[in-house]
């Protein structure tokens, strides 16, 4: 079959999107394990625990479970989803608080990736490989929430509330 120019852009065309495709795949399964991650180092009940998808205006919308439906490609090309975690003084007891946390994920051209905690700077590189070392990440998320209720007042508004940590 003769090569023609066409045929070389559909050709090119394929390959990119295959590529998007892998990096699509890699950056949800990396997403994935962080989640499962996340709740054994918090050891987080499945009751206390719920997925938000972020959309352009920095909404969260609550998703079913399941990282594929959280999680969104930005115009900076970076993945996001969004974590909630509702605490209380005992489980599943009132007051409560819903903490809503940004993750955002970049991958580099070797393949690491690397994670934020919603606006800040300061990005955690997770090395490519088998063994993903999420440790330094979620004590510095651990860290975050617990200065905010050491160092800030809450203001309750009844039982329920809602806070956004990390923008």
């Amino acid at each position: 079959m003769e090569k023609t120019k066409f045929k070389e852009l559909c050709i090119a065309y394929t390959n990119a999107q295959q590529g998007f495709q892998n990096f699509q795949n890699e950056c949800h399964d990396l997403s994935v394990n962080l989640v499962e991650e996340l709740k054994k180092y918090f050891e987080i009940p499945e009751s206390q625990f719920s997925l938000f998808r972020i959309n352009e205006n920095n909404e969260f919308i609550l998703v079913q479970p399941g990282l594929v439906n959280a999680l969104t490609l930005r115009e900076d090309s970076r993945w996001q989803f969004g974590i909630g975690l509702t605490v209380c003084t005992a489980p599943e007891t009132l007051p409560q608080e819903l903490i809503m946390m940004q993750i955002l994920i970049r991958q580099d051209l070797d393949g690491n990736f690397y994670l934020k905690y919603g606006d800040q700077e300061q990005e955690f590189r997770i090395e490519k490989s088998e063994e993903r070392n999420f440790i330094p990440f979620f004590d510095h998320i651990h860290s975050e929430i617990l200065n905010v209720y050491e160092n800030h007042m809450t203001h309750f508004i009844g039982e329920d509330t809602e806070r956004k940590i990390g923008y």
